[in-house]
């Protein structure tokens, strides 16, 4: 009972101090008012897509696996394969690129760069677009060595936060942006922090481990978002897709109209 009882009090005297070092629950995520996904198709329908059009772009994805797993093959990794993003969710990098067609996509934290590869295979089918990738390790990116459409930049990891912060103004505006490098609570809010004034309408604001810490529903609840929620076998990705249409696609209908 005395345990018990002090917890509570320092719960109540520490506040937000405590959960910013405790993973969130279930209950956290279905409170959070967003959609619960475990499956690519289901994560981008609820981000706005036409089952159609999803169909025909997971479709062609069966080749770039086969592709992907050949690149495995022949590639001496550094990083355990738990490293990398997990089915679903390789699925879904791939079709949001795909979908939103992003002409700036910026991601942090690449390892063996599983989930550049797969950015950088649906940008190339695209015919545009850049992806800007961070990482504070020299080893990261094996699996796309190089690339015409990928910007690599290795952070001073002395003081990555600064670094970080002059590259985003380099890059400007962020049409998707994907977080998977430091999964602590404080790492994470910087990062979304100087993320989200760059996006895009209708631009794509996403994370991978989002059960490691409270970080995203903290920062999506301040903002009165409602993520999209992918449990995938492992971890949890999280997104929210910001409203408005996009540049192209309103100067589009200008032109039709």
């Amino acid at each position: 009972m005395a345990s018990v009882l002090g917890g509570y009090v320092a719960m109540r005297t520490l506040g937000t101090g405590i959960r910013r070092y405790t993973a969130p629950s279930i209950m956290d995520f279905t409170g959070s008012g967003g959609k619960l996904t475990t499956s690519a198709p289901g994560f981008l329908r609820e981000l706005g897509w036409e089952t159609t059009e999803i169909e025909r772009i997971l479709g062609e994805y069966q080749e770039v696996t086969e592709e992907l797993t050949a690149r495995y093959a022949d590639t001496a990794l550094c990083y355990p394969r738990t490293h990398g993003v997990e089915a679903e969710t390789s699925a879904v990098l791939y079709g949001l690129s795909r979908l939103l067609k992003p002409q700036s996509v910026v991601e942090t934290g690449v390892a063996d760069g599983r989930s550049s590869w797969l950015i950088l295979a649906a940008l190339e089918r695209n015919g545009s677009g850049v992806l800007h990738s961070f990482d504070v390790n020299h080893t990261a990116g094996r699996l796309v060595g190089e690339h015409p459409q990928w910007q690599l930049e290795i952070l001073d990891p002395k003081d990555p936060a600064a670094c970080f912060s002059r590259a985003l103004e380099r890059v400007g505006s962020i049409d998707l942006f994907f977080h998977d490098s430091d999964h602590l609570y404080l790492p994470q809010m910087f990062e979304y922090g100087q993320a989200w004034p760059r996006m895009t309408q209708s631009g794509i604001f996403a994370s991978d481990d989002v059960n490691c810490s409270r970080a995203f529903l903290d920062f999506c609840g301040r903002r009165r978002q409602r993520p999209v929620f992918l449990f995938d076998s492992r971890k949890i990705t999280g997104a929210v897709r910001l409203p408005g249409v996009p540049k192209r696609r309103a100067e589009q209908l200008q032109q039709v109209g």
